[in-house]
């Protein structure tokens, strides 16, 4: 069932609940919700703004805000007042942009994110079943060119490692950069994707994400780095919902899934980490110092006073989802399969006297050009029947001896599951945010 605003006005009535209680963040800012009349027209205004200002794509939003506000006619917001140079007009141009996105008003990937660095793409799917093995070779003197080289090279075994990849693609989604010392080195060891935001994670981020979990086709796992504070617990939904509705919009079948694993209220209780009192701008204080006591706790607490702790904590959290010891297992097998090809190819090989072909062709290169094209006919002679044996001679190997890697073991319940249906996503978010279920 396809979901938007106007789904959740029936559903919320059919329900018996508040329109808000099916929305996972504010009116103004859930996706599913852009097609409200004020964002739906917003989103419009934006577009308009696109096509009348030729707009190209790869735009980035703050350069946009000049080029309005420098217009010798004034441009006119949706209420009829003009855009100023202000931070609210700001605030509403990042809302009417994001709203014309969701409604794809505008290109897709229109705008681009240079307030955060590029994601640390380490995860790969290398996982690989082709024939891994053939005969290949030919005697490499060229003789026909006149340009002889120092060996003859009879045909022989390539062999092309096989490769198993990891059962999921795993992602780590940090707030902020300051832990990158720590997260850098363990995502290239490990092998999984860092992303390190600026505050609240971009629209643009969250449909790359949708767009490598569609290119890579395995599960998904994302795991969610952020402070002990308002943000912090507000930041996984709010790219939980983003990543959902770009599942749901596309109609994809995808397995992903997201969880917050640092830091939360236990470890803060765990490791005694210090409180920071709230700043008074903090409007979301009240409700989250009535839940978890009064002040908030930084990431870089965590380091401080536990050195190596963060990072215990992340790999945990990942070798869930990733066999640390399945490319040594790998390897062991494509090695102990290449020591056997090599002990074939030299049992067929001893059967032909490759050191006299050698010899003879030692002899004749001071007098090349007389001799080396006969040379060449009859050496070739033998190689058909030297690749004949050597495909003969190969053993059959079963991709399926490869090792597979073992089992992942999520949690019972992430906070987001691509699997999950409209309504127990949005308890699972609500659980989360203290809200409970809808009433």
């Amino acid at each position: 069932m396809r979901i938007e605003y106007e789904t959740i006005v029936v559903l919320a009535d059919e329900i018996g609940c508040r329109r808000e209680d099916l929305i996972a963040l504010s009116p103004d800012n859930d996706p599913f919700y852009v097609q409200r009349p004020s964002r739906k027209a917003e989103a419009e205004w934006f577009a308009g703004l696109w096509q009348s200002l030729s707009f190209q794509a790869g735009s980035h939003l703050r350069r946009l805000h000049y080029t309005i506000i420098s217009q010798e006619q004034p441009i006119l917001k949706p209420n009829g007042a003009p855009y100023l140079n202000t931070e609210n007009d700001w605030k509403t141009l990042l809302s009417a942009s994001l709203s014309a996105r969701y409604l794809r008003l505008i290109p897709d990937g229109a705008l681009a994110d240079h307030r955060n660095d590029p994601p640390i793409i380490n995860a790969s799917n290398p996982g690989t079943r082709q024939p891994w093995m053939f005969v290949a070779g030919d005697y490499q003197a060229e003789l026909a060119q006149h340009t002889p080289t120092n060996d003859v090279s009879p045909p022989g075994v390539l062999v092309l490692d096989l490769t198993v990849a990891q059962p999921c693609l795993v992602e780590v989604w940090v707030e902020k950069s300051t832990q990158n010392d720590v997260l850098v080195p363990l995502a290239r060891r490990l092998g999984f994707n860092l992303v390190s935001g600026t505050g609240e994670t971009s629209e643009i981020l969250a449909r790359h994400a949708v767009e490598r979990a569609i290119s890579d086709g395995r599960p998904t796992r994302i795991l969610y780095v952020s402070d002990f504070d308002p943000g912090g617990r507000s930041m996984p939904v709010a790219l939980a919902r983003k990543i959902e509705f770009w599942i749901r919009e596309a109609d994809l079948d995808l397995d992903v899934t997201l969880d917050p694993i640092v830091l939360t209220p236990e470890q803060c209780e765990q490791y005694r980490l210090p409180r920071t009192p709230l700043k008074k701008t903090e409007r979301r204080a009240a409700k989250f110092e009535k839940r978890f006591g009064e002040g908030a706790t930084e990431l870089d607490a965590l380091e401080a006073l536990h050195p190596g702790e963060l990072a215990r904590i992340v790999e945990n959290e990942v070798c869930r989802y990733i066999d640390t010891t399945l490319t040594s297992r790998v390897d062991e097998v494509n090695s102990r399969h290449w020591r056997l090809i090599q002990r074939v190819e030299g049992e067929v090989l001893k059967n032909y006297d490759i050191a006299d072909i050698q010899r003879r062709y030692d002899e004749l290169k001071d007098s090349f050009k007389a001799g080396a094209e006969a040379l060449e006919e009859e050496t070739r002679e033998h190689w058909p029947q030297i690749a004949q044996d050597l495909e003969a001679s190969i053993p059959a190997f079963d991709p399926e001896d490869m090792p597979e890697p073992r089992p992942a073991s999520p949690p019972d319940a992430p906070l987001f599951d691509s699997g999950r249906p409209y309504l127990d996503q949005i308890d699972a978010y609500r659980r989360w945010q203290g809200r409970g279920g809808p009433k």
